[in-house]
């Protein structure tokens, strides 16, 4: 009984010299809170276009193919049009953490599951009032196949030990896979690249 109230009062004492040094800190600035507030504040959305406010374009050009090689290898470069063009990609999966093409949790469960693919295209133009405008476009893909890789279903219903070899002629058109399937964008791989590319510039 002794040890537990000797438990109680020391919890007591320490809480109330805690809150007495929280309650200091804030009166005289001596905990740092806007830099805790920095950390775990949610960083502001990135306009799309972003307005980079630097005239050089050689500079906002290389910076932003650095940045966007974080995600994509460039397939092509178009300074004429202000073009960046990035190779398909296929997406990061639940066991590979370390890619940071696929943000979400539910985007890595569905590329674990299904097999689809994401590239960027970039557009960078001038600005009305100075500097650049970085306008980022990530598409996402899903696979188009006739029927499942490796389907193995069938198997153990119709088991032939000794299957008959039947040449077999095909009457009509024979469907053919499009390839893949257009599912629309990626908003938040585009605000990771546009922030990324904001950092960069310290804007």
């Amino acid at each position: 009984m002794r040890k537990s109230r000797n438990v109680a009062k020391g919890a007591g004492v320490l809480g109330a010299m805690a809150l007495t040094l929280a309650q200091a800190g804030c009166a005289s600035d001596w905990i740092p809170t806007t830099r805790v507030s920095r950390v775990f504040a949610p960083e502001p959305v990135a306009e799309n276009p972003l307005r980079v406010p630097v005239d050089d374009f050689e500079a906002v050009w290389n910076k932003t193919v650095a940045e966007l090689g974080g995600y994509f290898d460039v397939a092509e470069e178009n300074r004429l049009s202000r073009k960046i063009t990035t190779e398909p990609k296929i997406s990061a999966t639940v066991l590979e953490p370390w890619l940071a093409d696929t943000q979400t949790l539910g985007d890595r469960i569905e590329a674990t599951l299904q097999t689809t693919r994401r590239f960027a295209v970039i557009k960078i133009d001038p600005a009305p009032n100075g500097g650049f405008l970085v306008k980022v476009e990530v598409h996402k893909e899903l696979e188009d196949m006739i029927k499942p890789d490796r389907q193995s279903m069938g198997r153990a219903v119709f088991n032939n030990d000794f299957p008959v070899n039947r040449t077999r002629e095909t009457v009509g058109p024979v469907p053919v896979a499009s390839g893949w399937i257009p599912r629309g964008r990626d908003a938040v791989l585009e605000q990771a690249i546009l922030s990324r590319i904001r950092d960069a510039f310290f804007l």
